[in-house]
């Protein structure tokens, strides 16, 4: 499929050079980047050490145009992260009433800063949990995505015919991978069948006034990261926990208001059906959660940045049995400053699980030694009373990461 995607691609842009040469805009760029973790406390594992080329290729012809991008991948921990892979590959056509993207692509939904509302239809990929850049580990979907282009106002529906769903560490190798108990298996193969009824389809209303952009979504999809519930293997003669995934109903929007230096952004999403693990986690309920979130963004000058979010869940009709709280609540920050004449930029990125009290915090230091080359410096830091990051404390790591543009 890999290939015949890519073949597809450059056949259709050789041709569109062979019918119009002086017409035809060919770009082909990417990046080389390599990224070495290791873990703070002893023994002192290698946490990770992968290096990737990334192509990228867009052919341009009039309001049409072709976009594909792979990744040419190594890993020496994790050994089916390395290889080929496909990322992107859309056609993308630009008129004055109608915009059309069709094929493997990003959706990307909200104004929420790492944190997911109503930014549903492409998932994650936790291969290495957050270990990675936000933007490297967003799963493309295969979907048509028809909008409406208007000054003031768009529209935009997305029909996803085969869903894309969290992809979870796993695997004796990997140091992300969730430990579990004695005698004890995973099994996240559960996806819904590949059949029409289990396709995705949402919608989006965009406004642009003069101080303020705000949307309206609706979105027929899926609990992309599974809940887990507890099962026995006769022929294993084991415990087995299983992942499920359930359709859902959601519906919400997003507002972005400017104020000088400072930019209020806004969230809300209403999920009907979602399926909650109980506490004894052998089964599971559906119930309907109102998810809010608020944030803030300050440019501060001097360049320093400092955005702050707060997003808080309740669960509708609560009863006790439920395997999580009624209300749950995430607190996330950023603080960044350039220096040196913008060669030089220093950052802080956390997360703070309210309810568990547990951290995550990402330190780094990205030094721009051409314009072509990125040298970074940072460390994962993880830890709390209880919950996902408590897990991973011993994950701790510090990490080198080095890219270069072309």
């Amino acid at each position: 499929m890999f290939k015949k995607t890519v073949f597809a691609l450059f056949s259709a842009a050789f041709a569109l050079s062979a019918h119009a040469q002086d017409e035809l805009s060919l770009q082909l760029n990417g990046f080389v980047d390599s990224y070495h973790a290791l873990q703070a406390e002893y023994p002192h594992k290698i946490m990770s050490s992968r290096t990737r080329l990334r192509l990228e290729m867009r052919a341009d012809y009039g309001e049409a145009s072709l976009y594909s991008s792979m990744n040419l991948a190594y890993n020496s921990l994790i050994k089916d992260q390395s290889g080929a892979f496909l990322r992107e590959a859309y056609f993308d056509y630009a008129g004055k009433y109608l915009e059309v993207k069709a094929g493997r692509q990003i959706v990307t939904w909200g104004v929420a800063d790492g944190l997911r509302l109503t930014d549903l239809i492409s998932p994650m990929d936790y291969t290495e949990f957050m270990a990675n850049d936000y933007d490297d580990i967003r799963v493309p979907v295969n979907a048509i995505n028809l909008k409406y282009p208007g000054e003031s106002f768009s529209a935009e529906v997305v029909f996803v015919p085969v869903p894309e769903y969290f992809v979870m560490p796993s695997g004796v190798d990997n140091p992300w991978t969730m430990p579990l108990p004695p005698n004890t298996s995973m099994d996240l193969s559960g996806t819904p069948e590949k059949r029409l009824k289990n396709s995705e389809v949402g919608g989006r209303l965009r406004f642009f006034l003069e101080n303020l952009d705000f949307s309206l979504t609706a979105l027929r999809t899926f609990n992309k990261s599974p809940i887990t519930v507890a099962g026995y293997d006769p022929e294993a003669k084991s415990a087995v926990i299983k992942g499920v995934y359930e359709p859902m109903n959601v519906v919400g929007g997003d507002v972005s208001i400017p104020a000088g230096e400072i930019v209020i952004r806004g969230e809300v999403a209403a999920y009907f059906g979602e399926p909650i693990a109980l506490k004894n986690s052998i089964d599971y309920w559906h119930r309907s959660s109102f998810n809010a979130l608020i944030g803030i963004d300050w440019y501060a000058g001097d360049n320093w940045t400092v955005m702050a979010q707060y997003m808080h869940k309740v669960i509708m009709d609560y009863q006790s049995v439920l395997g999580t709280e009624q209300n749950t609540s995430m607190i996330t920050a950023r603080i960044s400053k350039e220096l040196l004449n913008n060669t030089l930029k220093l950052s802080v990125y956390g997360m703070f699980d309210v309810d568990n009290v547990g951290f995550y915090v990402r330190p780094a230091a990205d030094y721009l030694l051409s314009d072509q080359i990125t040298l970074s410096l940072g460390g994962d830091l993880l830890g709390g009373r209880r919950g996902t990051f408590k897990t991973y404390k011993k994950n701790t790591q510090m990490w080198v990461k080095g890219k270069y543009f072309f």
